[in-house]
């Protein structure tokens, strides 16, 4: 999908809400969140998923939506902050000191402000459904409301090494320490922000290895737990 066509669609997604409930109550529509081990293939998949589910919605229905990369920009926006600070708040980069700095200098806001607005719209997005939530603990975030499909991918290092290898034309070396790197910067974030363990089974309906199944299998699958969800509401 070109970038045009793909933001044209995000904003569709939005002006279709102007009728809805109030955004303190749920659509009653269905959402997802992935959580990921890094070269997973989360991205891909979800952008697979939305496919999917958009090919049996209704002409004119609201589509579904990936929020990955492009929910930190929705963030600053809602929170109508610069763009400029999108670097220092990513999940898993350690940022710990030139954030402070930045703090104490008053050169942006506090990252605990900023991960209280990253929350809040997250779970106005998952009020409004029908969107698939890439990372940033957002299975805690919403683990209260009932619509949502909560999964894990996984995959061998060896398989993730691989994906990043081939996917960002990299070698050996950088694509491990990419995995190292966004791996603990991921789990930290979890951790320190919602004092849980990113590994826990218990957070997600399901933990899928792409090592073993495809990304349009994986896809599926998670399709499927949606669409049954759906028919037992």
């Amino acid at each position: 999908m070109s970038e045009p066509d793909y933001f044209a669609k995000y904003r569709a997604y939005f002006v279709s809400q102007k009728d809805r409930a109030p955004l303190g109550r749920t659509s009653g529509l269905p959402f997802v969140t992935l959580s990921r081990q890094a070269g997973a293939g989360a991205e891909t998949v979800a952008h697979l998923l939305s496919e999917k589910l958009n090919a049996d919605l209704a002409t004119g229905a609201q589509p579904w939506m990936v929020f990955d990369k492009n929910l930190i920009t929705k963030v600053l926006e809602d929170a109508d902050l610069p763009q400029e600070i999108a670097k220092l708040v990513l999940e898993d980069k350690d940022t710990t000191v030139q954030a402070l700095l930045g703090e104490v200098l008053g050169l942006h806001p506090s990252m605990w402000t900023i991960f209280h607005h990253t929350s809040d719209t997250i779970l106005k997005l998952a009020r409004i459904g029908r969107c698939i939530i890439v990372g940033r603990g957002a299975e805690i975030i919403t683990a209260r409301l009932k619509c949502g499909i909560h999964v894990r991918l996984v995959a061998p290092e060896s398989t993730r090494l691989a994906h990043l290898e081939k996917h960002f034309q990299w070698d050996a070396k950088a694509a491990a320490k990419y995995l190292h790197e966004h791996d603990e910067g991921r789990r930290r974030y979890v951790k320190s922000n919602f004092q849980r363990d990113i590994d826990d089974p218990t957070l997600y309906h399901a933990t899928l290895n792409t090592g073993l199944l495809s990304f349009d299998r994986t896809a599926d699958l998670v399709a499927r737990l949606v669409m049954d969800q759906s028919n037992e509401n």
